[in-house]
């Protein structure tokens, strides 16, 4: 069964299934979709958790060995099976074929991909996913049906927009679901519910200029260390929030991630470079330099700095102050020592 993002609460209400695949390339359905999973399992008593990253060569039998040995412990678990490269090789494909058709007993299974394309769909381990379990698609929102998407989130925080505001907010953040997100989070503790006018986004808004964020995005790739964080402190200074930027530097770290992982799993580095477009592609040296110089953990690990910057300045994290773990992840990315590599 196939359901979109935005149907999965309803379908969780409903009860859950055994198998879940959430699988797209917009970062913040994904994570709202898996993040709503977790939470149904865990309140449905799944208090064990397992996760297992492919990447390479890997040893499908782990993922048979923890589904065949349930912890004293823990009766219910939840097993993560994470492919960022989408693409689980012809091992990979066998096994999970073979696992959807007889999946562990009291565990619920969660499967993240990124977009795979039609051919990958058409794929017999794919299918056998779709037949067993429900994929939720986490697909970006079109330009023309992100306002009335915007409005909806608003309402949750009470705030109601006139249509002028929410096309201003559509433009400023470019489809970005994440960035938009995280405007709709600040005008929340901006704002007294209400109505929410054309003047109160462009008050509220921070529109980050485009050689900041550009300067950002290249101390990144080239590994600048202090110049990233110079940039930082200059916007810190200038009053910006945070939220205002995590985007422009999640941006970089995906694509980072979405690039070292299908070079991990056997891509060739020039044609996975081919896969850029846009500005990305106007960076191609860059990036390129910046894949053959980062190992895919250290990518990840930023990955995950930028997520627990996120709850930081949400307030969801009382450990930490945002900033510092922002500027971790320019120490995370630079340039290794030259007494050598990290």
């Amino acid at each position: 069964m196939n359901i979109p993002a935005e149907r999965l609460p309803d379908q969780l209400a409903r009860g859950l299934a055994a198998l879940y695949v959430v699988v797209g390339d917009e970062p913040l359905a994904a994570q709202e979709a898996a993040d709503a999973i977790r939470a149904a399992a865990r309140a449905a008593g799944h208090s064990e958790r397992n996760v297992f990253t492919v990447q390479g060569r890997y040893n499908w039998q782990g993922i048979f060995a923890s589904g065949d040995n349930l912890s004293l412990f823990a009766e219910r678990r939840l097993t993560e099976i994470r492919i960022p490269s989408g693409k689980p090789g012809v091992d990979g494909a066998k096994a999970l074929e073979t696992y959807a058709a007889k999946l562990p007993a009291d565990t619920l299974t969660l499967i993240s991909l990124p977009g795979v394309d039609w051919k990958a769909q058409q794929s017999r381990w794919f299918a056998a996913l779709a037949k067993t379990g429900v994929v939720v698609e986490a697909k970006p929102i079109d330009r023309t049906a992100l306002p009335g998407w915007i409005e909806r989130r608003l309402a949750k925080q009470g705030l109601h927009a006139e249509r002028a505001a929410l096309e201003r907010l559509a433009d400023q953040v470019e489809g970005n679901l994440l960035a938009a997100q995280q405007e709709i989070d600040k005008l929340a503790l901006l704002l007294p519910p209400g109505n929410v006018t054309l003047a109160d986004v462009e008050h509220a808004v921070v529109d980050v200029s485009r050689l900041e964020a550009d300067a950002l995005a290249d101390a990144l790739y080239a590994g600048d260390a202090a110049r990233f964080a110079q940039i930082v402190a200059d916007l810190k200074d200038s009053g910006e929030a945070v939220p205002a930027i995590l985007w422009q530097v999640s941006s970089a770290v995906q694509l980072l991630l979405r690039l070292k992982s299908a070079v991990a799993q056997g891509d060739s580095l020039p044609g996975v470079m081919r896969t850029l477009w846009g500005r990305d592609k106007q960076r191609a040296p860059q990036i390129e330099r910046a894949l053959k110089r980062l190992s895919l953990p250290r990518v990840e690990s930023a990955l995950a700095d930028l997520a627990l910057t996120d709850r930081q300045a949400k307030g969801l994290e009382r450990v930490g102050d945002p900033w510092d773990t922002l500027l971790r992840v320019g120490m995370t990315l630079a340039e290794p020592a030259s007494n050598g590599k990290r």
